[in-house]
This record gives C-alpha cells, sequence and structure tokens, in this order.
C-alpha cells in the first residue's frame, strides 16, 4: 500500500520547531508502507475439520473424500482397540447397498491380532458378522503414509485408517473384487 499525500497538523506551537522542522512539516511527502505478505494457507480449515464436514454432506464425490482423507494424520494400531460406531459416507458405491443389507453397525478390535470387522446389530446386540471371518491389524505404507491398515483372513480385502480426532477415525476399503473405493467412518 502506497499513501502519496500527507498532511501534517499545524503545531499550536509552531514557534518552538527549529526552522529545518517547520520547512519539513510545511512540505507534502510522500511515504511507502510496506504490509507483510500473508498466506491464506493459514485461514483453511484443517483436514480433520473438512472431514467432518463430509460427514455431514451426504452424496459427497469419492475423489473429494479420498483427497481429504489422504491429508489425514496416520495412527498407530493399539489406537483402535475397542468397539466402534461405523457409518458410511455415501458415494453410490455397490458395496454400500451390501453394508446396508447385512445391518453393519460397526467394528470391534480386541487386539492388533483379533479383530472383528464387521459388526451387525441383531435383536438389539452387537454382534460379529462370522460369514466374513476376522482380520488383524498392521501398519501399511498407503499413498506415502505409514498408517494401520486392517487385513482380512479370508477375504481380497484391505481397509486403510486415518485419524480424525480422539474419538473419530477415517476408513477407506479396497478390494480385489470390485473397483474403487468405498469410505466411512467410526466414532466411539
Amino acid at each position: 500500500m502506497e499513501v502519496t499525500h500527507i498532511q501534517w497538523p499545524e503545531s499550536e506551537d509552531s514557534t518552538s520547531l527549529s526552522k529545518t522542522a517547520r520547512l519539513y512539516l510545511s512540505q507534502p511527502h510522500k511515504m511507502t508502507i510496506q504490509f507483510p505478505s500473508v498466506s491464506f494457507d493459514c485461514f483453511q480449515p484443517s483436514p480433520a475439520k473438512k472431514f467432518v464436514s463430509l460427514t455431514k454432506n451426504p452424496g459427497v464425490t469419492d475423489g473429494k473424500i479420498s483427497t481429504v482423507f489422504h491429508e489425514l494424520k496416520p495412527l498407530q494400531p493399539d489406537d483402535l482397540i475397542g468397539e466402534w460406531d461405523g457409518y458410511i459416507l455415501t458415494t453410490g458405491h455397490p458395496f454400500e447397498e451390501e453394508l446396508d443389507t447385512i445391518n453393519w453397525f460397526g467394528n470391534t478390535f480386541y487386539s492388533t491380532e483379533d479383530v472383528a470387522p464387521l459388526i451387525v446389530a441383531r435383536n438389539g446386540e452387537r454382534v460379529p458378522f462370522e460369514d466374513w471371518g476376522r482380520a488383524s491389524l498392521r501398519e501399511i505404507k498407503y499413498h506415502g503414509v505409514l498408517s494401520t491398515t486392517l487385513v482380512y483372513d479370508k477375504r481380497p480385502m484391505m481397509v486403510h485408517y486415518r485419524a480424525v480426532k480422539h474419538n473419530m477415525v477415517a476408513g477407506c476399503i479396497e478390494s480385489k473384487e470390485w473397483q474403487g473405493k468405498v469410505y466411512f467412518y467410526l466414532t466411539r
């Protein structure tokens, strides 16, 4: 920003000013003021906030979810131990309908070596969906990030996880059985 003219106020006691000061103040002066450059990147929402906003907008494209998913922080296998409730991020993938049909409710991670990857709701209770077997957790590099991945014992399928916040994780399911990816999130 450049200020081209400044009119200095008249001093009440201009006689107390030196002749040089009076001459200086009587003339218009050009002044350049430099403001620091500020990147607006610092005003962008965090990847976690972006992901949470995606959970509130049904029908988001898988491309948008994928972009935000890959910005999220990795997590350790032990971070997942416990019961989690699951929610699908609806993109229209056929596997979403299959999860809905079996009444998918979430996941239970008993340990890193014993995971019930599909918990369903039956008669008001959480029970493992044994038709798909069990799984274990491993640290696998996915899109350049070492994070926790669920590996099915009997299915050609993996689920990659990223941290959203202390009680929420994002998941990305990949399988050799179908094209594309399925995105979901878990809360506890």
